[in-house]
């Protein structure tokens, strides 16, 4: 099996995180795959969400050649 990278972006409502908001990026990213890196890029106050830039890894079922 070969890992297959994902550039991923995601909407994390601020009200939801009840006061542990990389707690509950993690569980989302985790959600999509392994979580090798992400960054909160932005922060929407009249909608109280935070936009996530991620890349995870996910297992591939085609081999490298």
């Amino acid at each position: 099996m070969a890992l297959a990278t994902h550039f991923i972006t995601l909407e994390i409502p601020l009200g939801e995180a009840q006061g542990d908001l990389v707690g509950a990026i993690e569980s989302a990213l985790t959600e999509r795959g392994e979580p090798l890196r992400w960054a909160i890029t932005q922060v929407n106050s009249a909608t109280q969400t935070a936009t996530v830039e991620a890349v995870v890894t996910t297992q591939s079922n085609s081999e490298l050649l």
